[in-house]
């Protein structure tokens, strides 16, 4: 876990690296989150594969960021939490993004530069820089550039 200078976070926060679940061991997990990056209230960022926050960023208050789910279609039978963490890759947010309280920003997704994300939106795939991003799931509803 690498983590910049002046990184502010409110009470709540949770950061992790998944290195075993269940008895499973995974490779080395990168969290990476750049200078000057500001978590509001009870935010949860959890990291199976690789995530990475750059400068200048914000998060509202419980914004999920996760790489990672519980299993895939091969293993409905197994109970969810005995299921093997499965990522379909990494979550890259650019320099100089606003994410919106309540939003989920999930695997394999790259957020550009100087995009905002509204509140309660779900990522599930790319958002292209200078864009705003608003819905379940998020799509690009103006351009600022």
């Amino acid at each position: 876990m690498e983590i910049g200078d002046n990184f502010y976070s409110s009470p709540g926060l949770r950061m992790e690296c998944i290195k075993e679940y269940n008895g499973i061991e995974y490779a080395s997990p990168q969290l990476i989150i750049g200078n000057n990056v500001s978590c509001n209230y009870y935010c949860h960022i959890g990291c199976l594969n690789k995530i990475v926050i750059g400068d200048n960023v914000m998060l509202g208050s419980r914004v999920l960021i996760e790489d990672h789910s519980h299993g895939t279609t091969d293993d409905l039978d197994t109970p969810i939490a005995k299921r093997k963490l499965h990522s379909k890759g990494p979550i890259i947010i650019e320099d100089n993004v606003w994410i919106g309280e309540n939003a989920c920003i999930l695997e394999n997704v790259r957020i550009g530069k100087c995009s905002i994300i509204g509140a309660n939106a779900v990522v599930t795939h790319d958002i292209p820089p200078y864009c705003v991003a608003v819905g379940v799931p998020a799509k690009v509803i103006k351009r600022l550039r």
